[in-house]
């Protein structure tokens, strides 16, 4: 699968644990985001047979998990959401691509459907398209970017982080997958899916980079300006 399709996937089957989250709802979904798209990390050459299989994800799991603890502390429900979501991408890419689930003791690769084909851009953009009336409808967008109010030092830390790196590999991939179409065409569903690129981009970018204003608009209320005018 593509990025859409593994954040789309994901996301749906941590529903049910992002409901019971709320305060700090907003991180959780980069959670998702992130841990989504973790194997994708390590797709290079025979890295992906690491990164795509049951032994090598769950290495990859216990790394980042106790990165994170050292960094954020986050709360257990977000290890489970993270754990969801990247066992999550091996089964997108048992559906639709390729993965390596006995290695190292076994080195064939399962697959359901080809990669890239029709059928995998069609599956692609219907799930992206529920998963995103499901986020609009249920959390909101503008709601979820004024939680970021709400979170303190240590979650918004971990949102700018993890947020940084889904935006990163959308933007990348994007990339690549626009090239493509550049190069070769492509229908109206091919060129739908690079919406949906676009979208976790944009959004990120609209979450992150205004997380630094707080604390200058603080700095400039404390200012000789603003004292001048409690003095009037």
């Amino acid at each position: 699968m593509w990025l859409p399709g593994h954040l789309a996937l994901s996301f749906l089957l941590c529903l049910p644990l992002l409901v019971m989250v709320k305060r700090e709802r907003l991180v959780a979904l980069y959670f998702v985001g992130f841990f989504a798209l973790l194997p994708d990390l390590l797709h290079l050459g025979d890295l992906r047979i690491f990164a795509h299989s049951l032994v090598g994800l769950s290495i990859m799991l216990l790394i980042s998990f106790a990165v994170l603890a050292v960094l954020f502390r986050p709360r257990p429900v977000m290890y489970a959401i993270g754990a969801v979501a990247a066992f999550g991408h091996l089964l997108g890419d048992l559906y639709i691509g390729s993965i390596y689930p006995f290695w190292p003791w076994d080195g064939t690769w399962y697959h359901l459907h080809l990669f890239n084909s029709p059928f995998d851009i069609t599956t692609e953009v219907v799930l992206s398209s529920i998963a995103l009336v499901l986020l609009v409808v249920l959390f909101g967008p503008f709601r979820l970017h004024g939680s970021r109010r709400r979170l303190d030092r240590r979650e918004a830390g971990s949102l700018y982080l993890l947020g940084t790196i889904v935006a990163a590999m959308a933007l990348l991939q994007g990339g690549y997958y626009a090239l493509i179409l550049y190069l070769g065409g492509g229908d109206v569903l091919r060129y739908t899916l690079l919406l949906f690129f676009a979208a976790p981009f944009l959004f990120t970018a609209a979450v992150l980079l205004p997380m630094t204003f707080p604390m200058q608009e603080g700095r400039a209320a404390s200012g000789p300006s603003s004292s001048g005018l409690r003095k009037l």
